[in-house]
């Protein structure tokens, strides 16, 4: 199974159609109490604020995306949204997804330093997986949620995900 990446430099109004579709159909992944509003309005809300990679199976199919932004000293980048279909999901996958993610990442902003994404508190996969590259830095309340916000460094998280690095050049 290879994803097919499409970044959002080349995405058109029928892919972030198809993206929103996905992220509706996908919404309750994030946890049992996210709803049909809370998902429409993170849509309508980080649409226009964020990036988009979206992953398509071999059948031409939305499978994954990720939604991120740089954050204000455009030294950090925030990842915002992620969801993998679950016929996808294992470590392996996560890893490559990651590991694609970051390399996309650093070649479009040579100016990262850390890499930022949250989980929600109660989702105990997630945070135990998050913890493995990446520190608690910070605990947020949204949308009546408590998530963990994480913070990796770019010199390590490179290190874990085996990316070759010679002063920053990946």
């Amino acid at each position: 199974m290879i994803l097919q990446l499409k970044g959002h430099h080349s995405l058109k109004d029928e892919d972030y159609a198809r993206f929103a579709r996905f992220y509706l159909a996908n919404s309750d992944e994030f946890d049992e109490q996210y709803m049909l509003h809370d998902a429409l309005f993170h849509l309508i809300d980080t649409i226009q604020q964020t990036h988009l990679l979206l992953f398509d199976d071999d059948q031409g199919q939305l499978s994954a995306f990720i939604q991120y932004r740089y954050m204000e000293n455009v030294h950090t980048a925030f990842i915002d949204s992620a969801v993998l279909v679950k016929k996808y999901r294992s470590s392996r996958v996560f890893f490559a997804g990651l590991r694609d993610v970051v390399l996309w990442i650093c070649e479009e902003n040579r100016d990262v330093q850390t890499i930022q994404f949250h989980a929600a508190a109660n989702n105990r996969y997630i945070n135990r997986l998050y913890s493995k590259f990446a520190v608690r830095t910070d605990v947020q309340v949204r949308n009546g949620r408590t998530e963990h916000v994480y913070t990796a460094n770019l010199e390590p998280l490179l290190v874990y995900l085996k990316i070759q690095t010679t002063s920053r050049s990946v």
